[in-house]
């Protein structure tokens, strides 16, 4: 297959002179950057390891920059896990950094448009022809450790690069990716970022519901019920491993008390309390469920509160449309799932709050980075948890990270008549 690109008659392609210039000053590097950089130039393949929000995407642009300076004939190839970065995040960053529309390809659905750099997932993988491209960028490369993709992984390209918040992977697998780029891992965690000043100064709360005695009751049996199973099966690793009724019934079980607790009724209080003493920032709430996302919205719009909703259920149009609502203020809160928790762009927010989660330091770094792009104030994060409960362990997991980092600390409860009341120690 021949090289793709529009020439013009003096022998140049669309994306070289013009944008490289054109673009000289879009990015004012940190100093982490420069030295990821360099070090990316030492070896020409290397992970960057970087919290979100500290500019992983601009290190990369610049990096493609001083590649075309000398060697402007090279294609470049982007990979990323989920459609919704492709669509909302890298091909507007290229677009910004003055890479023309002309030279910015998408390779996914039914586009299978090839230029100077084109942007695929990963399920085109093996369609796209990747032996015409010179530069390989892989985007969230954390999701690329598994038995069907580690061979693309593996692939050699005169230019390499993997992007993580978080590299670790349950699985151990995360050295196989790292051994792809011959163990060139440049790291920068979020408490380096914040002593440089690369992230926003933040203020952590801490907020406990209790739950009504006969659901907690009914917590209790299901807890039984669970630990009777794994028990019967050996251990949780054991039963997953295998494909017996009994995998389907733990897995059931889980999903049953887990939606007791994340979705529990009492969090509405908490989230809407919040979004008052907050009413004139840009708010961002965290769910697992679909469903707490709807109960939010509806407990908000009572009150006024004008908010928008980002789940599995919501087709790509509205997406699109609540982000921009968000962006151009035509509303100030967003509630998603963890559909947004990796890769997507959102505009500067001033609060998080997480009101279900996992115990997971990948979710944890992502959704922590999301609230602390620079801005002139500090942010604030509030976790709210069910105490008494397994969410109250992965909140303490957490909180370990949160409270290391914070510029303040403070807890809180929902007291009986629904009021949240600052615990004072």
């Amino acid at each position: 297959m021949t090289k793709f690109g529009d020439n013009f008659e003096d022998g140049s392609v669309t994306i070289s002179d013009f944008a490289i210039k054109q673009n000289t000053s879009y990015l004012e590097l940190y100093d982490w950057q420069r030295r990821a950089i360099d070090f990316f130039f030492d070896y020409n393949k290397a992970i960057f390891e970087a919290t979100t929000g500290a500019g992983k995407t601009f290190c990369v642009i610049e990096i493609l920059k001083r590649i075309w300076k000398t060697e402007s004939n090279l294609y470049v190839l982007i990979v990323v896990p989920k459609n919704v970065i492709l669509e909302t995040g890298w091909y507007s960053e290229l677009y910004n950094a003055s890479v023309g529309l002309p030279d910015i390809g998408v390779y996914y659905g039914f586009a299978k448009e090839y230029s100077k750099v084109t942007i695929t997932n990963m399920q085109n993988l093996g369609n796209i022809a990747l032996d015409i491209f010179d530069v390989i960028i892989w985007d969230e490369v954390h999701n690329y450790g598994t038995e069907r993709l580690l061979p693309f992984i593996k692939m050699d390209f005169k230019y390499k690069i993997g992007l993580s918040a978080t590299l670790e992977r349950m699985d151990d697998n995360h050295y196989k990716i790292m051994a792809a780029f011959d163990y060139n891992v440049f790291s920068y965690t979020p408490k380096q970022a914040l002593v440089d000043g690369v992230l926003n100064p933040f203020n952590f709360s801490n907020i406990f519901v209790e739950m009504e005695e006969d659901d907690f009751e009914t917590y209790l049996r299901l807890t039984k019920e669970y630990n009777m199973m794994i028990k019967s099966g050996g251990s949780y690793n054991k039963i997953m491993r295998g494909n017996s009724g009994l995998k389907f019934k733990v897995l059931t079980k889980m999903n049953e008390r887990k939606g007791l607790v994340n979705n529990y009724y009492k969090k509405c209080d908490v989230v809407k309390w919040i979004c008052e003493k907050h009413r004139n920032d840009k708010i961002i709430i965290f769910s697992e469920y679909n469903k707490t996302t709807n109960d939010f919205y509806w407990s908000l719009l009572d009150t006024g509160t004008r908010a928008r909703v980002i789940h599995s259920d919501i087709s790509a149009d509205m997406r699109d449309k609540a982000l921009s609502d968000f962006k151009n203020n035509r509303a100030n809160v967003l509630l998603v799932t963890r559909a947004l928790d990796e890769g997507t762009n959102i505009p500067k927010l001033d609060v998080a709050i997480i009101a279900a989660g996992n115990s997971t330091s990948r979710q944890t770094v992502q959704r922590l980075g999301r609230v602390l792009r620079k801005k002139n104030k500090e942010s604030s994060l509030y976790q709210v948890f069910v105490k008494r409960t397994m969410e109250e362990d992965y909140a303490k997991e957490r909180s370990a990270l949160f409270k290391e980092l914070c510029s303040n600390y403070k807890e809180y409860y929902l007291d009986d008549n629904n009021n949240v009341v600052e615990t004072f120690k």
